[in-house]
């Protein structure tokens, strides 16, 4: 049913409106079942009941991401959703795709997280997991969101490994690879292929083509590529780096 409800999920993320029928034919269940379902994603303030399905609720999100470019994270943090299980060990980078993601972690369970995103710590602190943030000078890029990274990177390394890594990224280059704004945040991505089994990257789109001032790794050193939407040159390179689109 996890499966199901995530797929449901992202049609709503995707086309704000869902109908029972549809999804009946689609899943091949009752329609008694997809009434449940869209009952479960009601009570999780995800759907809005309506005549013959479901609307995306207006704030299933917060107010700061509720508007149309910021749609993208919070589908690529219901992706993302797709990827984590019960009792996994997991580090959760900055920015607005990986606050929305932090949202959703509830729906896990004895969950261990690693973070430097100060803007998620309350919806993380609301949830069942085991909290570790790192410390380090405190900054934003986009005014909006706050994040952290250790003075030392080599504490860092030394001292945490996790089963899976999270983070959004500012630009990925067929060159150049993958590279952020803020040199406070590059001692984290230059060091994360080491620190964890598969770095799992959020990016949507826009990012690509896109060249930032710091350039933290190559595209071989992510496992997972979870995106929108992935031009063939890009598609290409994945493949060549055996990464796994998502």
């Amino acid at each position: 049913m996890s499966s199901r409800l995530n797929l449901i999920r992202n049609l709503l993320l995707t086309e704000k409106q869902v109908f029972v029928n549809d999804l009946s034919r689609r899943f091949q269940v009752s329609t008694v079942t997809i009434r449940k379902d869209l009952a479960i994603l009601e009570d999780e303030g995800i759907a809005l009941r309506v005549y013959g399905g479901a609307a995306l609720a207006e704030k299933a999100f917060p107010p700061s991401y509720e508007d149309v470019s910021d749609s993208l994270p919070a589908l690529l943090a219901e992706k993302a959703c797709g990827e984590i299980k019960d009792g996994d060990n997991i580090f959760l980078g900055s920015g607005r795709t990986c606050c929305c993601l932090a949202k959703l972690l509830n729906r896990f369970s004895r969950l261990s997280v690693v973070t430097n995103n100060i803007t998620a710590l309350n919806d993380l602190l609301k949830n069942d997991v085991r909290l570790y943030l790192l410390g380090g000078e405190v900054t934003s890029t986009d005014g909006k969101t706050l994040f952290s990274s250790p003075e030392n990177p080599d504490a860092f390394t030394d001292n945490i490994y996790v089963s899976k890594a999270f983070t959004s990224i500012s630009g990925i280059d067929l060159q150049a690879g993958l590279t952020v704004h803020s040199k406070v945040s590059a001692h984290i991505y230059r060091h994360l292929s080491s620190i964890c089994r598969s770095w799992y990257l959020m990016a949507d789109h826009t990012k690509f083509d896109q060249i930032a001032m710091y350039p933290v790794a190559s595209l071989k050193d992510i496992r997972y590529l979870i995106t929108d939407r992935l031009p063939d040159a890009y598609r290409d390179a994945a493949d060549a780096c055996g990464i796994q689109i998502r």
